[in-house]
């Protein structure tokens, strides 16, 4: 009986809290009472179309759904005052109902838009803080990337910033969550449990940048324990603090300037070299491939011989 009771009251909080449950059960009481009333006015003057209740059920579903077939028709003036009464209550209800429905659509997308929609991506990507480098990050992916990628931005820019930038990647599935990227609501938002990978990048101009990406490991790890995360952050003396967080890569700003400084003195060319090999946009890039099976266990010079017979690159 208990649980019953429970049920009972399931079911009456869903009805309060949902209007589109809540049209839904009146029309389908709309259509069973009608249909009841006029069975049981039509059925003894009218019996050719009126056989059966379920007769008197498909005549009134159409009329509440104002299609009007035509082929069973009340023939009683109280059936036709019934009729009636249907065709109003149908035409109410069905355009409540769409109207309903509508809105609902609207302000979801007007939710995403503004980066208040709950996140359903799974192994996806987040992408946490907002400078320039972010649509770099983008733009590589979508040139290299073999599938299409599931990326959430999650950052405090303006709604009309991350909507231009939404629309300049169609390659990409890309959703926005907004706020605070280090606190734990927000990246439950951005689905973080079922993620698979994030990029933490410093906000432009922020101050503490190291240390909320600090937290933000933290806190994505103890959500999530298995995500891989790769950190940027400003100052090489935090990079230490950073891995104890368990970050997977760590990227410190500046971190190579003195190397391509100083070869670019000593050995003219040669930094020149490492530079265009990382320039995506020429076309160059580094990526990691599959060693064929039959490959596995035999000198590398055969496997050399191999990718430069089947590949355009050098390696």
């Amino acid at each position: 009986m208990k649980q019953q009771f429970d049920t009972m009251k399931q079911v009456i909080r869903i009805l309060r809290g949902n209007q589109v449950v809540q049209l839904a059960v009146l029309i389908f009481i709309v259509i069973n009472v009608t249909a009841a009333l006029v069975f049981y006015v039509e059925h003894r003057s009218n019996p050719d179309q009126f056989k059966s209740f379920e007769d008197a059920l498909w005549w009134s579903l159409v009329t509440v759904a104002t299609v009007g077939y035509g082929d069973i028709v009340p023939k009683t003036d109280l059936g036709r005052i019934f009729a009636s009464l249907t065709i109003l209550s149908g035409v109410i209800l069905i355009s409540m109902f769409t109207a309903t429905i509508s809105s609902v659509f609207v302000a979801r997308k007007i939710k995403e838009s503004q980066g208040l929609q709950d996140i359903d991506f799974t192994n996806h990507t987040l992408i946490c803080g907002w400078n320039n480098q972010v649509e770099d990050v983008l733009r590589i992916f979508e040139r290299y990337h073999t599938k299409q990628m599931q990326i959430v931005l999650v950052n405090d820019a303006p709604p009309e910033r991350i909507e231009s930038v939404i629309n300049a990647y169609q390659h990409i599935e890309i959703k926005f969550v907004r706020g605070d990227f280090s606190r734990e609501p927000i990246l439950n938002r951005a689905n973080v449990k079922h993620a698979d990978s994030a990029i933490v990048i410093p906000d432009s101009g922020a101050v503490g940048a190291d240390e909320k990406t600090l937290l933000t490991i933290l806190t994505m790890k103890s959500l999530n324990p298995k995500i891989k995360v790769c950190a940027h952050i400003l100052n090489r003396e935090n990079r230490q603090h950073v891995k104890r967080a368990n970050a997977d890569e760590v990227i410190v700003s500046d971190q190579y300037t003195a190397f391509f400084l100083a070869n670019n003195i000593l050995y003219p060319g040669a930094a020149q070299v490492a530079s265009e090999m990382l320039d995506y946009e020429r076309g160059n890039d580094v990526h990691r491939v599959p060693i064929p099976e039959e490959f596995v266990g035999k000198p590398f010079g055969e496997l050399y011989i191999h990718f430069k017979k089947t590949t355009t690159g050098r390696f």
